[in-house]
Protein backbone atom coordinates (compact mmCIF):
# COMPACT_ATOMS: atom_id res chain seq x y z
CA UNK A 1 0.00 0.00 0.00
CA UNK A 2 3.02 2.31 1.01
CA UNK A 3 4.21 1.37 -2.87
CA UNK A 4 0.23 3.22 -3.87
CA UNK A 5 0.48 6.08 -1.87
CA UNK A 6 3.40 7.98 -2.94
CA UNK A 7 2.57 7.66 -6.60
CA UNK A 8 -0.98 8.85 -6.30
CA UNK A 9 0.04 11.93 -4.04
CA UNK A 10 2.66 13.14 -6.51
CA UNK A 11 -0.38 12.45 -9.20
CA UNK A 12 -2.82 14.84 -7.02
CA UNK A 13 -0.02 17.62 -6.57
CA UNK A 14 -0.53 19.56 -9.79
CA UNK A 15 -4.57 18.82 -9.31
CA UNK A 16 -3.92 20.57 -5.99
CA UNK A 17 -1.62 23.57 -7.58
CA UNK A 18 -4.03 24.16 -9.89
CA UNK A 19 -7.01 24.05 -7.81
CA UNK A 20 -5.19 26.31 -5.75
CA UNK A 21 -4.02 28.83 -8.23
CA UNK A 22 -7.56 29.40 -9.46
CA UNK A 23 -8.78 29.90 -6.13
CA UNK A 24 -6.19 32.59 -5.68
CA UNK A 25 -7.14 33.79 -8.56
CA UNK A 26 -10.37 34.31 -7.68
CA UNK A 27 -9.10 36.16 -4.36
CA UNK A 28 -7.09 38.59 -6.04
CA UNK A 29 -10.10 39.59 -8.61
CA UNK A 30 -12.56 39.62 -5.43
CA UNK A 31 -9.84 42.11 -4.26
CA UNK A 32 -9.31 44.39 -6.73
CA UNK A 33 -13.00 44.70 -7.00
CA UNK A 34 -13.28 45.43 -3.03
CA UNK A 35 -10.85 48.02 -3.64
CA UNK A 36 -12.56 49.69 -6.71
CA UNK A 37 -15.44 49.91 -4.96
CA UNK A 38 -14.12 51.32 -2.11
CA UNK A 39 -12.53 53.61 -4.55
CA UNK A 40 -15.83 55.16 -6.06
CA UNK A 41 -17.39 55.22 -2.73
CA UNK A 42 -15.08 57.78 -1.65
CA UNK A 43 -15.96 59.83 -4.52
CA UNK A 44 -19.33 59.24 -4.16
CA UNK A 45 -18.47 60.71 -0.57
CA UNK A 46 -16.84 63.54 -2.06
CA UNK A 47 -19.63 64.93 -4.46
CA UNK A 48 -21.70 64.90 -1.13
CA UNK A 49 -19.21 67.20 -0.21
CA UNK A 50 -18.48 69.19 -2.92
CA UNK A 51 -22.17 69.18 -3.69
CA UNK A 52 -23.45 72.66 -2.01
CA UNK A 53 -24.99 73.83 -5.27
CA UNK A 54 -24.04 75.58 -8.70
CA UNK A 55 -23.04 73.30 -11.57
CA UNK A 56 -21.45 69.87 -11.30
CA UNK A 57 -18.80 70.82 -13.69
CA UNK A 58 -16.17 71.79 -11.05
CA UNK A 59 -17.10 68.73 -8.68
CA UNK A 60 -16.17 66.37 -11.60
CA UNK A 61 -13.06 68.34 -12.24
CA UNK A 62 -12.00 68.05 -8.78
CA UNK A 63 -12.49 64.68 -9.01
CA UNK A 64 -10.67 64.04 -11.91
CA UNK A 65 -7.57 65.55 -10.58
CA UNK A 66 -7.91 63.61 -7.26
CA UNK A 67 -8.26 60.26 -9.08
CA UNK A 68 -6.53 59.76 -11.88
CA UNK A 69 -8.36 56.62 -12.84
CA UNK A 70 -11.68 58.33 -13.24
CA UNK A 71 -12.58 57.83 -16.41
CA UNK A 72 -15.97 59.38 -16.52
CA UNK A 73 -18.34 60.78 -14.16
CA UNK A 74 -21.99 61.77 -14.59
CA UNK A 75 -25.09 62.87 -12.20
CA UNK A 76 -28.34 61.89 -12.47
CA UNK A 77 -31.52 62.90 -11.10
CA UNK A 78 -34.85 61.63 -10.29
CA UNK A 79 -36.63 61.80 -13.63
CA UNK A 80 -33.78 63.39 -15.61
CA UNK A 81 -32.54 62.34 -18.96
CA UNK A 82 -30.18 59.93 -17.57
CA UNK A 83 -32.77 58.09 -15.08
CA UNK A 84 -33.10 54.52 -16.02
CA UNK A 85 -35.82 52.19 -15.23
CA UNK A 86 -33.38 49.93 -13.88
CA UNK A 87 -32.16 52.00 -11.32
CA UNK A 88 -35.61 52.01 -9.06
CA UNK A 89 -33.91 49.88 -6.39
CA UNK A 90 -31.42 52.38 -6.03
CA UNK A 91 -33.87 55.04 -5.64
CA UNK A 92 -35.77 53.25 -3.29
CA UNK A 93 -32.96 52.34 -1.23
CA UNK A 94 -33.24 48.84 -1.88
CA UNK A 95 -29.55 48.64 -3.65
CA UNK A 96 -26.61 50.87 -2.02
CA UNK A 97 -24.38 49.83 -4.92
CA UNK A 98 -24.44 48.73 -8.61
CA UNK A 99 -21.61 47.92 -9.82
CA UNK A 100 -20.20 45.68 -12.79
CA UNK A 101 -17.14 45.59 -15.57
CA UNK A 102 -17.38 46.65 -19.40
CA UNK A 103 -15.03 46.77 -22.25
CA UNK A 104 -14.36 50.63 -23.02
CA UNK A 105 -12.18 51.90 -26.06
CA UNK A 106 -9.73 52.79 -23.34
CA UNK A 107 -9.55 49.05 -21.88
CA UNK A 108 -12.01 47.21 -18.97
CA UNK A 109 -13.93 49.99 -16.95
CA UNK A 110 -15.60 49.56 -13.81
CA UNK A 111 -18.78 51.10 -13.36
CA UNK A 112 -20.39 51.99 -10.25
CA UNK A 113 -23.95 53.49 -9.94
CA UNK A 114 -23.52 55.09 -6.23
CA UNK A 115 -26.85 56.82 -4.71
CA UNK A 116 -25.88 60.07 -2.53
CA UNK A 117 -27.01 63.09 -1.11
CA UNK A 118 -26.30 66.53 -2.23
CA UNK A 119 -28.38 70.23 -1.74
CA UNK A 120 -30.89 69.47 -3.96
CA UNK A 121 -32.03 65.58 -3.04
CA UNK A 122 -30.99 62.40 -3.48
CA UNK A 123 -28.74 61.41 -6.41
CA UNK A 124 -27.21 59.16 -8.52
CA UNK A 125 -23.56 59.30 -9.57
CA UNK A 126 -22.31 56.66 -12.46
CA UNK A 127 -19.12 56.88 -12.13
CA UNK A 128 -16.58 54.95 -14.53
CA UNK A 129 -12.96 53.88 -13.43
CA UNK A 130 -10.67 52.25 -14.94
CA UNK A 131 -10.12 48.88 -13.87
CA UNK A 132 -5.77 49.05 -14.80
CA UNK A 133 -6.43 51.25 -11.54
CA UNK A 134 -5.84 48.20 -9.25
CA UNK A 135 -3.72 46.61 -11.10
CA UNK A 136 -0.78 47.07 -8.97
CA UNK A 137 -3.06 44.84 -6.68
CA UNK A 138 -3.34 42.67 -9.22
CA UNK A 139 -0.08 42.30 -11.28
CA UNK A 140 2.36 40.98 -8.62
CA UNK A 141 -0.24 38.89 -7.00
CA UNK A 142 -0.74 36.80 -10.36
CA UNK A 143 2.78 36.71 -10.95
CA UNK A 144 3.81 35.49 -7.55
CA UNK A 145 0.93 32.57 -8.31
CA UNK A 146 2.79 31.50 -11.45
CA UNK A 147 6.37 31.61 -10.53
CA UNK A 148 4.87 29.08 -7.06
CA UNK A 149 3.09 26.82 -9.28
CA UNK A 150 5.79 26.61 -11.80
CA UNK A 151 8.01 25.70 -9.01
CA UNK A 152 5.56 23.43 -7.33
CA UNK A 153 4.78 21.79 -11.15
CA UNK A 154 8.97 21.28 -11.36
CA UNK A 155 9.18 19.95 -8.15
CA UNK A 156 6.51 17.57 -9.33
CA UNK A 157 8.09 16.81 -11.89
CA UNK A 158 11.73 16.43 -9.95
CA UNK A 159 9.51 13.93 -7.94
CA UNK A 160 8.86 12.19 -11.10
CA UNK A 161 11.65 11.87 -12.34
CA UNK A 162 13.25 10.53 -8.39
CA UNK A 163 10.88 7.81 -8.27
CA UNK A 164 11.10 6.29 -12.14
CA UNK A 165 14.97 6.92 -11.91
CA UNK A 166 14.84 4.76 -8.32
CA UNK A 167 12.53 2.54 -9.59
CA UNK A 168 14.55 1.71 -12.47
CA UNK A 169 17.33 1.33 -10.51
CA UNK A 170 15.78 -0.91 -8.41
CA UNK A 171 14.70 -2.83 -11.05
CA UNK A 172 17.99 -2.74 -12.96
CA UNK A 173 19.64 -3.81 -9.54
CA UNK A 174 17.17 -7.09 -9.44
CA UNK A 175 17.58 -7.98 -12.90
CA UNK A 176 21.41 -8.08 -12.27
CA UNK A 177 20.77 -10.40 -9.00
CA UNK A 178 18.76 -12.43 -11.22
CA UNK A 179 21.40 -12.93 -13.66
CA UNK A 180 24.15 -13.86 -11.24
CA UNK A 181 21.54 -15.98 -9.70
CA UNK A 182 20.97 -17.86 -13.05
CA UNK A 183 24.73 -18.05 -13.65
CA UNK A 184 25.31 -19.40 -10.72
CA UNK A 185 22.68 -22.20 -11.22
CA UNK A 186 24.02 -22.47 -14.85
CA UNK A 187 27.06 -23.39 -13.32
CA UNK A 188 26.33 -25.43 -10.82
CA UNK A 189 23.69 -27.72 -13.58
CA UNK A 190 26.39 -28.22 -16.07
CA UNK A 191 28.96 -28.77 -12.91
CA UNK A 192 26.24 -31.48 -11.62
CA UNK A 193 25.59 -32.66 -15.21
CA UNK A 194 29.52 -33.02 -16.17
CA UNK A 195 29.93 -35.37 -12.60
CA UNK A 196 26.49 -37.52 -13.49
CA UNK A 197 27.06 -38.46 -16.90
CA UNK A 198 29.63 -40.60 -16.71
CA UNK A 199 28.18 -42.90 -13.57
CA UNK A 200 25.11 -42.38 -15.57
CA UNK A 201 26.97 -44.21 -18.72
CA UNK A 202 28.67 -46.77 -16.48
CA UNK A 203 24.84 -47.68 -15.37
CA UNK A 204 23.45 -47.59 -18.57
CA UNK A 205 26.06 -49.68 -20.25
CA UNK A 206 26.12 -52.47 -17.59
CA UNK A 207 22.21 -52.49 -18.05
CA UNK A 208 22.45 -52.69 -21.35
CA UNK A 209 24.99 -56.11 -21.26
CA UNK A 210 23.24 -57.59 -18.68
CA UNK A 211 20.11 -57.33 -20.60
CA UNK A 212 22.17 -59.12 -23.91
CA UNK A 213 22.66 -61.77 -21.92
CA UNK A 214 20.17 -62.37 -19.30
CA UNK A 215 16.81 -64.10 -20.34
CA UNK A 216 13.44 -62.45 -20.88
CA UNK A 217 12.19 -62.59 -17.70
CA UNK A 218 15.32 -60.58 -16.52
CA UNK A 219 15.75 -58.52 -19.25
CA UNK A 220 11.97 -56.98 -18.63
CA UNK A 221 13.14 -55.91 -14.81
CA UNK A 222 16.21 -54.08 -16.70
CA UNK A 223 14.30 -52.36 -19.09
CA UNK A 224 12.83 -49.67 -16.44
CA UNK A 225 16.74 -48.68 -15.37
CA UNK A 226 17.07 -48.22 -19.21
CA UNK A 227 14.35 -46.22 -19.72
CA UNK A 228 15.19 -44.16 -16.50
CA UNK A 229 18.63 -43.88 -17.43
CA UNK A 230 17.70 -42.49 -20.93
CA UNK A 231 15.34 -39.69 -19.12
CA UNK A 232 18.34 -38.97 -16.94
CA UNK A 233 20.84 -38.55 -19.83
CA UNK A 234 18.16 -35.87 -21.41
CA UNK A 235 18.28 -34.14 -18.16
CA UNK A 236 21.83 -34.41 -18.14
CA UNK A 237 22.26 -32.78 -21.62
CA UNK A 238 19.25 -30.00 -20.78
CA UNK A 239 21.37 -28.61 -18.05
CA UNK A 240 24.76 -28.48 -20.05
CA UNK A 241 23.26 -26.93 -22.57
CA UNK A 242 21.51 -24.66 -20.05
CA UNK A 243 24.66 -23.83 -18.05
CA UNK A 244 27.36 -23.97 -21.35
CA UNK A 245 25.68 -23.80 -24.55
CA UNK A 246 27.86 -24.36 -27.12
CA UNK A 247 29.41 -21.39 -29.35
CA UNK A 248 27.36 -21.07 -32.72
CA UNK A 249 29.67 -21.98 -35.61
CA UNK A 250 28.04 -19.64 -38.37
CA UNK A 251 27.85 -20.82 -41.91
CA UNK A 252 25.65 -20.54 -44.78
CA UNK A 253 22.77 -22.67 -44.84
CA UNK A 254 19.73 -23.51 -47.31
CA UNK A 255 16.45 -22.82 -45.62
CA UNK A 256 14.66 -26.03 -47.08
CA UNK A 257 17.25 -28.26 -45.60
CA UNK A 258 16.97 -27.21 -42.35
CA UNK A 259 12.72 -27.37 -42.83
CA UNK A 260 12.75 -31.01 -44.01
CA UNK A 261 14.71 -32.37 -41.27
CA UNK A 262 12.56 -30.09 -38.65
CA UNK A 263 9.46 -31.62 -40.53
CA UNK A 264 10.83 -35.39 -40.17
CA UNK A 265 11.80 -35.00 -36.73
CA UNK A 266 8.47 -33.54 -35.45
CA UNK A 267 6.12 -36.00 -37.47
CA UNK A 268 8.11 -38.48 -35.74
CA UNK A 269 7.33 -36.55 -32.47
CA UNK A 270 3.33 -36.87 -33.62
CA UNK A 271 3.65 -40.29 -34.42
CA UNK A 272 -0.07 -41.33 -35.01
CA UNK A 273 -1.85 -38.38 -33.22
CA UNK A 274 -4.59 -36.09 -35.57
CA UNK A 275 -2.18 -33.39 -35.69
CA UNK A 276 -1.98 -31.54 -39.12
CA UNK A 277 2.19 -30.09 -39.45
CA UNK A 278 2.94 -27.10 -42.26
CA UNK A 279 6.34 -26.23 -42.14
CA UNK A 280 7.36 -23.79 -44.96
CA UNK A 281 9.85 -24.55 -47.11
CA UNK A 282 10.78 -21.26 -48.85
CA UNK A 283 13.97 -20.92 -51.00
CA UNK A 284 15.84 -19.21 -48.84
CA UNK A 285 19.34 -19.03 -47.94
CA UNK A 286 21.41 -17.13 -44.80
CA UNK A 287 23.88 -17.49 -42.15
CA UNK A 288 23.47 -19.09 -38.86
CA UNK A 289 24.76 -22.23 -37.24
CA UNK A 290 22.38 -24.99 -38.54
CA UNK A 291 22.77 -27.33 -35.87
CA UNK A 292 21.90 -24.63 -32.66
CA UNK A 293 19.24 -23.17 -35.30
CA UNK A 294 17.24 -26.56 -36.01
CA UNK A 295 18.02 -27.44 -31.75
CA UNK A 296 15.81 -24.17 -30.99
CA UNK A 297 12.99 -24.39 -33.34
CA UNK A 298 12.53 -28.08 -32.87
CA UNK A 299 12.26 -27.22 -29.30
CA UNK A 300 9.53 -24.86 -29.86
CA UNK A 301 7.72 -27.13 -32.26
CA UNK A 302 7.42 -29.80 -29.59
CA UNK A 303 6.38 -27.36 -27.01
CA UNK A 304 3.53 -26.83 -29.51
CA UNK A 305 3.11 -30.18 -30.53
CA UNK A 306 2.19 -30.62 -26.65
CA UNK A 307 0.24 -28.11 -26.59
CA UNK A 308 -2.51 -29.74 -28.43
CA UNK A 309 -4.41 -32.19 -26.12
CA UNK A 310 -3.61 -36.04 -26.84
CA UNK A 311 -7.01 -36.92 -28.67
CA UNK A 312 -7.70 -33.57 -30.30
CA UNK A 313 -7.34 -32.55 -33.71
CA UNK A 314 -4.95 -29.51 -34.31
CA UNK A 315 -2.48 -27.85 -36.27
CA UNK A 316 0.91 -26.65 -36.20
CA UNK A 317 2.15 -24.58 -38.79
CA UNK A 318 6.11 -23.30 -38.91
CA UNK A 319 6.30 -20.01 -41.62
CA UNK A 320 9.07 -17.92 -42.36
CA UNK A 321 9.16 -14.05 -43.35
CA UNK A 322 12.06 -12.31 -45.15
CA UNK A 323 13.00 -8.84 -44.71
CA UNK A 324 13.59 -7.17 -48.19
CA UNK A 325 17.36 -6.46 -47.75
CA UNK A 326 17.88 -8.39 -44.01
CA UNK A 327 15.98 -9.77 -40.96
CA UNK A 328 13.77 -13.27 -40.73
CA UNK A 329 11.56 -14.07 -38.63
CA UNK A 330 10.33 -17.37 -38.07
CA UNK A 331 7.00 -18.15 -35.87
CA UNK A 332 5.93 -21.05 -34.97
CA UNK A 333 1.79 -21.39 -34.73
CA UNK A 334 -0.47 -23.92 -32.85
CA UNK A 335 -3.96 -24.30 -31.61
CA UNK A 336 -3.78 -26.03 -28.36
CA UNK A 337 -5.00 -25.01 -24.96
CA UNK A 338 -2.07 -22.02 -24.46
CA UNK A 339 -0.79 -20.64 -20.75
CA UNK A 340 -2.57 -19.36 -18.10
CA UNK A 341 -1.87 -15.65 -17.59
CA UNK A 342 -0.32 -16.03 -13.89
CA UNK A 343 2.52 -18.45 -15.67
CA UNK A 344 3.37 -16.49 -18.75
CA UNK A 345 5.18 -14.05 -16.68
CA UNK A 346 8.09 -17.11 -16.01
CA UNK A 347 8.04 -18.54 -19.29
CA UNK A 348 11.73 -18.44 -19.42
CA UNK A 349 12.31 -18.99 -15.85
CA UNK A 350 14.62 -22.01 -15.39
CA UNK A 351 13.24 -25.25 -13.73
CA UNK A 352 9.99 -23.88 -13.93
CA UNK A 353 7.36 -26.45 -16.04
CA UNK A 354 3.55 -26.90 -16.01
CA UNK A 355 3.96 -29.92 -17.14
CA UNK A 356 3.78 -33.07 -15.42
CA UNK A 357 6.99 -34.40 -16.68
CA UNK A 358 9.61 -31.67 -17.62
CA UNK A 359 12.79 -30.05 -16.21
CA UNK A 360 11.49 -26.48 -17.07
CA UNK A 361 14.78 -25.68 -19.46
CA UNK A 362 13.47 -26.21 -22.80
CA UNK A 363 12.51 -22.19 -23.35
CA UNK A 364 15.48 -20.95 -20.97
CA UNK A 365 17.83 -22.86 -23.27
CA UNK A 366 15.82 -22.16 -26.17
CA UNK A 367 16.45 -18.55 -25.73
CA UNK A 368 19.60 -19.07 -24.67
CA UNK A 369 20.13 -20.82 -28.16
CA UNK A 370 18.29 -18.06 -30.09
CA UNK A 371 20.17 -15.32 -27.88
CA UNK A 372 23.22 -17.04 -29.32
CA UNK A 373 22.43 -17.10 -33.08
CA UNK A 374 21.46 -12.93 -32.52
CA UNK A 375 18.12 -13.20 -32.77
CA UNK A 376 15.50 -12.82 -30.12
CA UNK A 377 12.38 -14.99 -28.54
CA UNK A 378 9.15 -13.72 -28.05
CA UNK A 379 5.53 -15.86 -27.29
CA UNK A 380 2.26 -14.52 -27.89
CA UNK A 381 -0.82 -15.66 -26.71
CA UNK A 382 -4.50 -15.46 -28.11
CA UNK A 383 -7.20 -17.20 -27.37
CA UNK A 384 -7.06 -20.60 -29.26
CA UNK A 385 -3.95 -19.47 -30.33
CA UNK A 386 -0.09 -19.42 -29.60
CA UNK A 387 2.68 -17.70 -31.27
CA UNK A 388 6.52 -18.32 -30.57
CA UNK A 389 7.67 -15.46 -32.92
CA UNK A 390 11.77 -15.96 -33.27
CA UNK A 391 13.72 -12.67 -34.48
CA UNK A 392 17.27 -12.58 -35.98
CA UNK A 393 17.06 -8.54 -37.33
CA UNK A 394 20.93 -8.87 -38.58
CA UNK A 395 20.24 -11.76 -40.56
CA UNK A 396 21.36 -11.30 -44.20
CA UNK A 397 18.88 -13.33 -46.50
CA UNK A 398 18.75 -14.37 -49.64
CA UNK A 399 15.46 -14.85 -51.37
CA UNK A 400 14.48 -16.86 -53.72
CA UNK A 401 15.32 -14.92 -56.69
CA UNK A 402 18.52 -14.57 -55.67
CA UNK A 403 19.07 -17.66 -54.58
CA UNK A 404 18.05 -18.97 -58.43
Amino acid sequence: MSRCVLPVAIAALPVVLLVSSIRTFREVDNQRTVYLRHRVAVMAARLENLSAGGSWEPVLEALSEEEPGLEDVEVIAPGGAGDDPGLAPLWAGRELFRTGFRPAPSGEVFRAYVPFHSAGGLRIARIDLRAAAADFLVVHARHNVIAASLGGLALVALSVYALWSARRTAQMRLRQMEIEHLAHIGTMAASLAHEIRNPLGTIKGFAQVAGERADSGVRELLEPILSETRRLEALVTDLLAYGRPPAPDPRPVEWQEIALRLEAHTRQYIGARPVRLVIGNAPLRFTSDPQLLEQALLNLLRNAVEAIPPAAAGEVRLETAAGENRGLAITITDNGTGMAECARVRLFEPFFTTKAAGTGLGLAITRKLVRSLGGELELRFAPGRTEAVTRFPDAIVETAAQVG
